[in-house]
C-alpha cells in the first residue's frame, strides 16, 4: 500500500484511534474504583457528621419528582440523610445535607458547597439559622430568613423534597 494514499492514512488513523481508545479504557478501568472510593469516603465523612459510627447504605430506588434530591442514605437504626442541590441567589446553586431521625425530628443540617452572597444568603449557613432548622420535624417548613429570601426559600424547597421522601419511606 502506498504511504501517500488516502486508504493508508485512513487505516493508520483508525489504528491510532483504536490504540488511544484502548489505552483510555485501560486507564479508566484502573482509576475508576479509586475515584469511586474517594467519592464514597467524602460522602461518608459528611454522613458521619450526623450519625458518628453508624452503618450507612445508599438508597438507589427513591422517587424524587423535584429533581432536588441528589442522594439518599440510611443510617441503620438511626435515620435518613438527604443530599440536596438547590438554587438560591447564586445561579450555580448550593448543596446541603439534612438528616431526619427515625422519629421525624431533624438530626442535622450542613452545607456541603455554597457560594451565596456574604452577609445575605450566607447567613442561612450560620449557627443561628441552623439552630432553627434543628428544632424542626419532617412535618415543618424551614424558616424564611429576611434579606436572604431566595437562599432560605431554596433550603425550604429542598427540605420539603427530603421530607416528602422521608414520609413516603415510613
Amino acid at each position: 500500500m502506498n504511504k501517500d494514499s488516502m486508504a493508508y492514512k485512513g487505516v493508520l488513523l483508525g489504528l491510532l484511534c483504536a490504540f488511544c481508545g484502548l489505552t483510555l479504557s485501560g486507564v479508566n478501568a484502573i482509576t475508576a474504583p479509586k475515584i469511586e472510593e474517594a467519592r464514597l469516603a467524602k460522602i461518608k465523612a459528611n454522613l458521619e457528621q450526623f450519625y458518628p459510627g453508624a452503618e450507612f447504605s445508599e438508597v438507589r430506588d427513591y422517587q424524587d419528582d423535584t429533581g432536588l434530591v441528589k442522594g439518599v442514605y440510611v443510617a441503620e437504626g438511626k435515620g435518613m440523610i438527604y443530599n440536596l442541590k438547590v438554587t438560591g441567589y447564586n445561579s450555580s446553586g448550593f448543596t446541603f445535607m439534612v438528616a431526619y431521625n427515625d422519629d421525624g425530628t431533624v438530626a442535622g443540617f450542613t452545607p456541603i458547597e455554597q457560594n451565596e452572597t456574604s452577609g445575605f444568603g450566607s447567613r442561612c449557613f450560620d449557627p443561628e439559622y441552623i439552630n432553627q432548622i434543628l428544632e424542626l420535624t419532617a412535618d415543618d417548613e424551614a424558616p424564611l430568613l429576611s434579606g436572604a429570601t431566595l437562599t432560605s426559600s431554596a433550603i425550604r424547597n429542598g427540605m420539603a423534597a427530603a421530607s416528602a421522601l422521608f414520609e413516603a419511606g415510613k
